[in-house]
């Protein structure tokens, strides 16, 4: 959209009362931004939505939106750009929903929105050690396989979604629930730049520049997070959580769903079991699960085979892992010594040695389990 048509649509998008769907029939009906805006009160009421309240605030307040549009477009950084309904390179997966976003802010590596393989990574701010461990596999192998990951931003699961694929190599699709100059929450400021400057990231907001992080904006965000992708993916989630209400609307979108199964006693495991009992999700226990169900099956990722990492190892190290190995549940450090009979110092350089080969993991509290 050229430069003088944007500044007008901007304008009706800032005019209060009119949401997305009302702006695009607004500019469909006109055939030209400008036109609709200087459409007279007669000409305004012939419009679908368009009754005798919505035209009279547009007409009394669209002087007062222009100015508002002039600044704020003027002043848009320069990694910024929006892109709009009817622009060519709008994504077709977002104008297949209900109520699609009229406009977007962008920042970031636009072409990402052109990717045909999608998935959107979801859950809790309250992740679990369990949930973290998942995501992290799960967004390595989406990257191995070229997947673009869409999440939502948010802390928890959402940038352990985010920080996985990124850290694999691969690309990731943010969607804030703010302005686009508005980084929520704030310890994502850092990583945000990251994105932008790396061409493997794209930030993304339909809500204008300045917009704060309010409650209400994030469950309307969801619908563009699952929007964007084939599929979306609850790791962690309460029964009545925010990734819960996104996974319905994914539903109502026709897009497939996979939940992780998790303990029946952990509360953050109740929103997937729940979509799961009730046949609303298909379930998985890796990534392959995932890329299976959707016709994406492709080699499993290249990383070393489990038998493979243990060849090499030192007794020590073989003893170590056999302890863990039949141990019923995370050991301590401390009684993981014990039972070798080794110094504490001299286990955690071995426990060492066996993360890096991907062999042990160590979890809060600093009790160590393997990965396998």
């Amino acid at each position: 959209m050229q430069a003088s048509e944007l500044l007008y649509y901007y304008a009706l998008y800032l005019s209060e009362g009119i949401g997305a769907q009302r702006l695009v029939a607004l500019r469909t009906y006109f055939g030209n931004s400008e036109k609709a805006f200087n459409a007279s009160s007669r000409e305004l009421s012939k419009v679908p939505g368009f009754g005798k309240v919505i035209v009279e605030q547009l007409i009394s307040l669209k002087e007062e939106s222009l100015a508002i549009a002039t600044k704020q477009l003027s002043s848009l950084p320069e990694d910024t750009t929006i892109l709009t309904f009817f622009d060519e390179d709008y994504p077709r997966s977002l104008k297949d929903i209900y109520n699609p976003p009229a406009l977007l802010f962008l920042r970031g590596n636009r072409d990402l929105l052109s990717s045909e393989r999608n998935i959107a990574v979801i859950g809790t701010r309250k992740m679990s050690d369990y949930g973290r461990r998942v995501v992290t596999s799960v967004c390595k192998s989406f990257a191995e396989q070229s997947i673009v990951v869409v999440s939502g931003f948010a802390l928890g699961i959402d940038t352990a979604a985010h920080k996985a694929v990124f850290d694999a190599g691969g690309s990731t699709i943010a969607v804030l629930g703010s302005g686009i100059d508005v980084i929520y929450p704030s310890s994502n400021k850092q990583f945000s730049k990251e994105l932008i400057t790396s061409g493997r990231g794209l930030i993304i907001s339909e809500l204008p520049m300045g917009a704060s992080p309010d409650a209400k904006n994030f469950p309307w965000r969801n619908r563009i997070v699952s929007g964007l992708s084939n599929a979306s993916v609850i790791i962690e989630s309460e029964e009545q959580g925010g990734s819960m209400i996104t996974a319905n609307i994914a539903l109502d979108q026709n897009r497939e769903i996979y939940a992780l199964p998790g303990d029946v006693d952990r509360p953050m495991s109740r929103g997937p079991n729940f979509l799961l009992v009730e046949n609303r999700a298909k379930p998985f226990r890796t990534a392959q699960d995932i890329l299976k169900g959707l016709g994406w099956d492709s080699p499993l990722p290249k990383g070393q085979p489990i038998k493979d990492r243990k060849i090499g190892l030192s007794k020590v190290e073989e003893g170590l892992v056999s302890i863990l190995e039949t141990a019923a549940e995370p050991v301590h450090i401390d009684q993981l010594a014990e039972r070798a009979g080794l110094a504490v110092q001299l286990v955690l350089v071995h426990l060492l040695d066996l993360e890096f080969r991907d062999i042990v993991r160590q979890l809060p509290g600093k009790h160590f389990s393997t990965i396998f």
